[in-house]
């Protein structure tokens, strides 16, 4: 008997209620028609979830290959540890390769096989807790399969039946094997997709205990960058088109650390709020943007909320203090004092 046939076989005895079904001759054909594209798509799905648990050093030198390496032991080693903290958290099944590239864009990518690749350009822009909301993210489209959801929308029905059907298995696997090697560089993921590596990024920043604030901060960053999209391809991955509008990241990222807090401390109109009350809004320092100092100052505040140490705040003559840490640097021109002042206002209600 030929493969194509056991299979077949294999496929009816699984649909076994739907093929009882007394049913006409030209009905039968659809019936036939769907249990052929069904078990076509279930071979297809096998293929690539094998691929992806098992071909990491494979894809690790395709995209390597593709991007090229960043040859420096300070930035492999950031990365690193970053994933190390992320893995801590407890949400990180899967073993990761990760590597940095030496492009200039703001961009990480998670491909087939658990191969994470993050740009030097991201390096350069984020802090270490804005990194980690970048690569949470990527490693949620990992844990999700996401990749594999996305290469197998690639293959399409008439293909994978081709392909199912094939005498010659290795032609299939070549063919598979192609396609997968295309994706690499090609990754698309559904919006849909995206939002849920947006949410499981949070989870995995906040529960390896960075800043919440970094996710806002860092999609901030991207749309001072690159507005509310960027072109396409391997150098925009962050912020295509099939991902939601970056301002929305944004304000669904403040959402989720209010949330954190025991909606508490909220970024309303640009200014911090705690409990309602309006505090202050920060200002640019170093390479950081106002709106950036905004969102990890409310950070701070809504991890000591979710801990149970907020405290009245207090200026010591360079910055504001809180639960005994520091919640912000003060710049000349601001009112540390008054700062303070407005801050506990909130606080105070508890």
């Amino acid at each position: 008997m030929k493969q194509w046939k056991k299979r077949i076989l294999a496929a009816a005895a699984a649909c076994s209620v739907l093929a009882s079904v007394p049913a006409p001759a030209a009905a039968s054909s659809v019936v036939e028609k769907l249990l052929y594209g069904a078990a076509a798509m279930v071979y297809v799905s096998k293929y690539y979830s094998a691929l992806d648990d098992g071909a990491q050093l494979q894809f690790l030198g395709e995209c390597q290959q593709q991007t090229g390496v960043y040859d420096d032991p300070a930035a492999d080693a950031r990365v690193q540890g970053i994933y190390q903290q992320l893995k801590a958290s407890g949400h990180i099944k899967r073993d990761y390769s990760i590597y940095v590239s030496p492009e200039e864009e703001i961009n990480a990518f998670m491909s087939l096989g658990g191969v994470m690749c993050v740009n030097k350009g991201a390096l350069d822009e984020f802090d270490d807790a804005e990194l980690a909301y970048v690569m949470a993210h990527e490693l949620a489209h990992g844990e999700e399969r996401h990749s594999v959801s996305g290469v197998k929308k690639r293959v399409g029905l008439t293909t994978a039946l081709n392909i199912y059907l094939a005498d010659d298995p290795t032609i299939g696997s070549v063919l598979l094997a192609n396609i997968a090697g295309n994706y690499v560089s090609n990754a698309v993921f559904t919006k849909d997709q995206e939002k849920e590596a947006d949410d499981l990024g949070f989870d995995y920043l906040v529960d390896a205990g960075y800043n919440p604030g970094a996710a806002a901060a860092s999609m901030a960053v991207l749309r001072d960058r690159y507005g509310e999209s960027s072109p396409s391809g391997i150098q925009a991955v962050l912020a295509p088109g099939n991902h939601p509008a970056t301002t929305d990241r944004v304000n669904k990222n403040i959402k989720r650390m209010y949330e954190y807090s025991g909606d508490r401390v909220n970024v309303k109109d640009g200014y911090i709020t705690v409990n309602g009350k309006k505090a202050f809004r920060g200002v640019p320092m170093g390479a950081y943007t106002g709106e950036e100092r905004t969102y990890l100052a409310a950070g701070r505040l809504a991890k000591l909320c979710h801990d149970g140490r907020l405290t009245e705040a207090s200026y010591d003559g360079s910055g504001i203090v809180c639960g005994g840490e520091s919640i912000y640097t003060v710049s000349a021109g601001e009112d540390g004092a008054a700062m303070a002042a407005a801050l506990n206002e909130g606080i105070r209600k508890e």
